[in-house]
């Protein structure tokens, strides 16, 4: 359906907008006004992110007129979820109250790889979000 394209591009881009604009607000001066944007409305991340993953997950389901069912999207759909879990868990992070040592390996397990790699992944979406955008018939795209 042509509405989850457009859902998983701009959820592509505001998710990778919100995980990275710490670091372009470093690089490019002009993003300066996303980082704040974001940092002002933590409940916009957690909207993004779970927008993310829920058109992710749905990108995964179906398939637009003419394209390969699963496959015909399927980076945009993993990055779709990637961002959503990586929004959502930061968002966990900051609220949560329970310290780093009482928690499962597999929470610390996402903790290093998807927080310390949080700008990469932003970036990483952006890319696809932009790719997915110019590029509608590519197969994985």
């Amino acid at each position: 359906m042509v509405q989850f394209y457009f859902l998983s591009i701009a959820a592509n881009i505001l998710g990778g907008l919100a995980l990275s604009s710490g670091y372009l607000d470093q690089r490019f001066s002009g993003i300066s006004g996303a980082k704040e944007f974001f940092e002002s409305k933590p409940g916009l991340r957690v909207t993004v992110g779970v927008v993310s993953l829920v058109v992710g997950v749905l990108k995964l389901l179906s398939a637009t007129r003419g394209d390969v069912p699963v496959v015909g999207d399927l980076i945009p759909a993993l990055t779709g979820l990637v961002v959503g879990i990586a929004l959502l868990f930061e968002r966990y992070k900051e609220k949560s109250t329970i310290p780093s040592e009482a928690q499962t390996a597999a929470l610390n397990a996402v903790e290093r790889i998807v927080l310390k790699n949080k700008s990469l992944l932003g970036i990483g979406s952006l890319v696809v979000g932009v790719v997915h955008f110019l590029l509608p018939g590519v197969l994985f795209l």
